[in-house]
């Protein structure tokens, strides 16, 4: 097997099931289905018996197996179960929470065997065990002739209790976390007096230093969740470490569940960005929604990435799984297909049938027969096989679009909040608003902003962008007066990471000098009142007079603003005045003060937005989209192939090509009903999956059929 290949296929096995007696006939059934490619779960507990013995025998024959029936085994190391020997070798190794729990290792329904989550990562003997586990698992398989890759990490987290982030759950506060935290704290701040301004604290020792239990000062927080991000960002290294020092002849990676903030988080301390730099691909738990894409794709900065856990087809003993037929897939893996992903596993082949996770996500059923989803899985790769060659080396072109998501604004944000939804509503309506109208972008670190790594891009969109640092905002300055154009929400760098200060001006960091505009005065929505309604409530419409009439009395989360178009948009939770010379008036709430404005900078604009129309944009998102266009116009950025669809926000189309042109169109519609649209490229185009046919040039239009997910390949290929 090459060393990139277009993948399809499935995860198998999780000890103890499925049972020897499935082997070799899943196996078979598999090859029939035109698989390539299975996952087998290599399981601390399971395998490391004893602490001097290894029980490799169930791996073995399945590897075996593999071999015969011409299927690439990747091997996904799992240390999250810890074997029953460790805590007795090594009873402080246990996580301790912030409320002084100690985490007892338990069974959880993806984790039966017991054991979870695993030791503290900062524990120095249970990390050597953890490295003599790996590296036996490795010396034992690395020759094999079925062996393709290694995922040294199935979807890191810190604990499966705190994926939904809570002050009092928080790990870990262990004395190796703390005694580490310290030498993490000198090694950025570099001494006690500049730790002491920052966090406002007066310690006369580096052992003094207290791990922060809640967000009330911010800063320690942030501090806190960034020293965890970092040493999951450690783990990852050395495991892959470990991997290439045994075997350089295999590919290794791990794989994530992405950071949308509605699953996994930074507070959680998942960096996706920092996990993917030392791998050889990338690959996630993954779905055709675009905030999972986005966030997987742009990590990987142009590595190879894969689905290596399809949850198309999840269910539980609670609630069986859907019956599942082609076009139920098609929007689903297409969707990936037009990021780029290069290929897909499902989880998993065989439904459990130990645990809460039975008797579901199988592709076939419980007794090895097929399901209507087998068959279904089956015309998808048939039909796509004879492509993926092709697709592999096809892509999207570079966008020139990014949407800047930072973990320390998503911990900032927590700390302010006890929650992550009012940014992941802001960040989610920028990501639907851009992707439905076929604008292309992608995600940008705090890191990459700060290290000013924003080469192809000409607008970047901030939403709800409190937590700024003095070096992204000298990034950031620097790139707009260089001609980007810059569209950002209230509040931009309004706290000073670097300082760990409220800015007393806003924009913070500086920038408001810099670029002649400030927020002369702010509230929070729920504070506005009105008398009386502004003049221009007369002219609007009768959902925006309605809005404008319950302010009279009370505030609201939504407030309408009127564009200088005529047009409207919603605001949410802020509302800041602007002030400034030279600024054009984009927006205003009262009819008179802007809380929308824009402003020439150097040879770049930015668009001063004194509310997060982010969250708004769960009232109406019109107001959102007409602005991001402006901005996309002014910065010279179009929508693919000059997208124009007859129902707007309903149909998205990408361009996978290469240096010799496009050679593929991913259109997705979610549309309920046929609709015409306008694509302004050229040539004619045949449908893989529903046999429709485009024609494009000139003015003609497109017949797009409602719900329609299709791979479109350029005549003659």
């Amino acid at each position: 097997m090459s060393r990139f290949p277009f993948i399809f296929g499935s995860q198998y096995y999780r000890a103890p099931t499925p049972e020897p007696e499935c082997w070799a006939g899943d196996m078979q059934r598999m090859r029939e289905l035109g698989f390539n490619t299975i996952k087998l779960f290599v399981q601390w507990r399971w395998s490391h018996r004893g602490e001097e013995r290894f029980y490799w025998d169930d791996l073995d024959a399945l590897m075996d197996l593999a071999h015969e029936h011409g299927l690439a085994v990747t091997l996904n190391t799992l240390l999250d179960m810890s074997p029953v020997w460790l805590f007795g070798k090594h009873p402080d190794a246990k996580q301790i929470n912030a409320s002084g729990q100690t985490i007892e290792p338990y069974e959880v329904g993806h984790r039966t065997i017991g054991g979870h989550p695993g030791p503290c990562y900062r524990h120095p003997g249970a990390l050597a065990e953890r490295r003599r586990f790996l590296a036996a698992a490795v010396e034992h398989f690395r020759g094999h002739p079925a062996l393709w890759s290694w995922d040294v990490w199935n979807e890191p987290e810190q604990a499966f209790q705190q994926r939904v982030p809570d002050f009092r759950t928080l790990v870990c506060y262990c004395p190796h976390c703390r005694g580490a935290f310290a030498e993490w704290l000198e090694r950025k701040y570099g001494c006690l007096d500049r730790l002491n301004a920052v966090w406002g604290r007066c310690y006369e020792s580096w052992a003094e230093v207290e791990p922060a239990r809640t967000g009330g000062a911010i800063t320690d927080f942030v501090d806190w969740r960034e020293f965890h991000l970092d040493t999951m960002t450690a783990e990852a290294a050395w495991r892959l470490q470990v991997v290439r020092e045994r075997d350089s002849a295999h590919p290794c990676y791990l794989h994530v569940v992405p950071n949308t903030m509605a699953t996994f988080s930074s507070v959680t301390c998942v960096d996706d960005f920092a996990l993917a730099e030392p791998c050889d691909l990338f690959a996630a738990s993954l779905n055709g929604q675009p905030e999972w894409c986005a966030q997987v794709l742009s990590a990987a900065r142009g590595k190879v990435c894969y689905n290596v856990e399809s949850h198309v087809n999840f269910g539980s003993a609670a609630m069986h799984q859907r019956r599942l037929e082609l076009p139920d897939l098609l929007p689903d893996f297409l969707a990936q297909v037009g990021w780029g992903v290069k290929g897909f596993l499902f989880w998993q082949y065989r439904p459990e049938v130990l645990g809460t996770e039975s008797p579901a996500w199988g592709l076939v059923k419980p007794d090895g027969t097929d399901r209507p989803v087998t068959h279904a899985v089956q015309a998808f790769w048939s039909t796509l096989q004879p492509h993926a060659e092709a697709l592999l080396q096809a892509g999207p072109p570079p966008p020139a679009i990014g949407l800047w998501k930072s973990r320390r604004n998503e911990v900032f944000h927590f700390a302010i909040h006890g929650s992550l939804q009012p940014l992941a509503a802001s960040v989610q309506a920028y990501i639907n608003a851009l992707y439905w109208h076929s604008y292309p972008f992608r995600i940008v670190s705090e890191a990459m902003l700060g290290a000013g790594e924003l080469e192809g891009l000409r607008l970047l969109i901030m939403p709800s962008c409190y937590y700024l640092t003095e070096e992204e905002a000298g990034r950031l300055d620097e790139w707009v007066r260089q001609g980007g154009v810059l569209l950002c929400e209230a509040h931009l760098g309004g706290y000073n990471g670097t300082t760990g200060r409220h800015s007393r001006t806003v924009p913070g960091c500086g920038l408001a000098a810099a670029w002649g505009l400030h927020e002369a005065d702010s509230t929070s929505a729920h504070h506005l009142r009105l008398r009386e309604l502004p003049a221009f409530a007369a002219a609007a419409p009768a959902e925006v007079a309605e809005a404008l009439h319950s302010l009279q009395s009370s505030g609201a989360p939504f407030f309408p603003i009127h564009l200088a178009d005529g047009t409207f948009a919603w605001g949410a939770d802020r509302y800041a005045l602007l002030a400034g010379e030279g600024l054009t008036v984009e927006g205003s709430f009262d009819g008179v003060h802007p809380c929308l404005a824009s402003q020439a900078v150097g040879a770049g604009h930015v668009l001063y937005c004194g509310t997060n129309l982010g969250q708004g944009a769960a009232r109406g998102d019109g107001g959102l989209l007409a602005l991001i266009r402006r901005c996309a116009a002014r910065a010279g950025v179009a929508p693919t192939l000059q997208l124009a669809a007859g129902l707007p926000g309903t149909l998205h189309v990408d361009v996978l090509g290469d240096g010799a042109g496009p050679h593929f169109l991913v259109a997705v519609s979610r549309a309920d009903q046929v609709q015409a649209a306008m694509l302004a490229g050229e040539g004619a185009w045949r449908g893989l999956f529903t046999g429709a046919r485009w024609e494009l040039g000139g003015e003609t239009e497109c017949e797009v059929p409602a719900g329609l997910a299709e791979l479109f390949v350029r005549a003659g290929r």
